[in-house]
């Protein structure tokens, strides 16, 4: 059963995506002045085949059983992709997965799982982007010694760690589409809400594009980082479900073949170490 904060997550980002849908984009006509953009809640729910009412409830969280069907037709309607037909399901507790409260393993563990890929940066990380264990590549890559542990509270309120994206603006509203994909996997998790709260309150950047419900795809991806030492790198991000029991995951920068990153990466690592040493 979803938490009343899942089915307003819901209700908000339906809102929010019916804004961004012309009625031509639907077959309607374009007569007459609107005054907000998109479709009306009248226009969707008739296209959906829905009740104007119950559409409505669902928009203002108050649908507590919506079913798969309603919602396939109102992704349909709006033009969902398959990373927002998931959130919107996770959401509405149609396929979530939920961690364990119980602790991780002890970080010290798991240091051979990062250690093994040196050169290349790897770390793991819990539910809500705290680091749990990472190798000395990723450390320096990441500015994490210089930081709060947080990925994207680093991301957003770290000097240091904002640094190391030469392109920070625009990959920030990216950053924060990640984490709100992620964060439906979890959806009805206390600690990641407490988490959501706090960044809301400390930073108006995650605040302005938290609200915008922007979902994308966060298992892969290419990432342009800059480091005082090994200077521009183009790398290759894959994530992968370590423990989904505990909500850990493993993260792997490779670089990008072609690129200066298949030379400079072994700069982020102290040169006595070998594959399998501590970082």
């Amino acid at each position: 059963m979803p938490t009343d904060r899942q089915l307003k997550e819901l209700g908000q980002f339906l809102k929010v995506r019916r804004g961004e849908v012309t009625p031509t984009e639907v077959g309607l006509p374009a007569a007459g002045v609107r005054r907000t953009p998109g479709l009306r809640r009248e226009e969707v729910a008739l296209l959906a085949g829905v009740g104007v009412s119950w559409y409505t409830w669902i928009e203002q969280g108050r649908a507590e059983n919506v079913s798969a069907e309603v919602l396939s037709a109102i992704s349909r309607v709006l033009n969902l992709d398959d990373t927002q037909r998931q959130y919107v399901w996770r959401l509405a507790g149609l396929g979530s997965s939920h961690s364990a409260s119980s602790p991780p393993p002890d970080a010290e563990s798991l240091k051979p799982f990062v250690d093994n890929w040196l050169p290349n940066p790897a770390y793991i990380a819990d539910r809500v982007w705290n680091v749990v264990v990472a190798n000395s590549a990723a450390r320096e890559l990441l500015a994490l010694d210089s930081g709060c542990g947080n990925l994207m509270e680093d991301f957003l309120l770290n000097p240091q760690t904002r640094a190391r994206y030469p392109h920070w603006e625009q990959d920030a509203a990216t950053v924060v589409a990640r984490f709100r994909a992620h964060a439906a996997t979890h959806s009805g998790d206390p600690l990641l809400a407490s988490t959501v709260d706090r960044l809301l309150a400390r930073s108006e950047q995650f605040s302005a594009l938290w609200n915008a419900q922007e979902v994308q795809e966060d298992s892969c991806g290419i990432d342009l980082l800059e480091h005082p030492r090994a200077g521009e790198l183009s790398l290759r991000r894959t994530t992968l479900d370590f423990t989904p029991r505990l909500g850990m995951r493993l993260t792997i920068f490779m670089p990008v073949p072609g690129t200066r990153a298949e030379r400079a990466l072994g700069l982020l690592a102290p040169s006595h170490e070998v594959t399998g040493s501590a970082a």
